[in-house]
C-alpha cells in the first residue's frame, strides 16, 4: 500500500464532476490506483478509480479540457 499526497492538488474531471485530486492510493499491481478527489460542486471527498479520472487541460499550452469519462461498472 502506497499513499501519495498531491502537492499541489491536481485539477481533474470524473464522472461525478470536477475537483482537485488530493491523494493517490496504490494497493498494488492487481488493483487500479484510487484517486481521492475533493469535488468542487458540493465539497464531497470521493474515491475514484484511475480509469474514471481525466487530468484537466492547460489552455495556456493549447491543451483542451477532456470530456468527463463515463462511469465504469465493474463486473464480478
Amino acid at each position: 500500500l502506497v499513499i501519495h499526497q498531491c502537492n499541489p492538488p491536481i485539477w481533474v474531471t470524473t464522472p461525478l464532476g470536477e475537483g482537485h485530486a488530493l491523494f493517490l492510493i496504490d494497493y498494488g499491481p492487481s488493483i487500479n490506483t484510487v484517486w481521492v478527489v475533493h469535488q468542487f460542486d458540493g465539497g464531497q471527498v470521493v474515491h475514484v478509480d484511475s480509469s474514471e479520472v481525466r487530468v484537466m487541460g492547460n489552455q495556456m499550452y493549447g491543451i483542451d479540457h477532456p470530456s468527463p469519462p463515463a462511469r465504469v461498472t465493474q463486473h464480478k
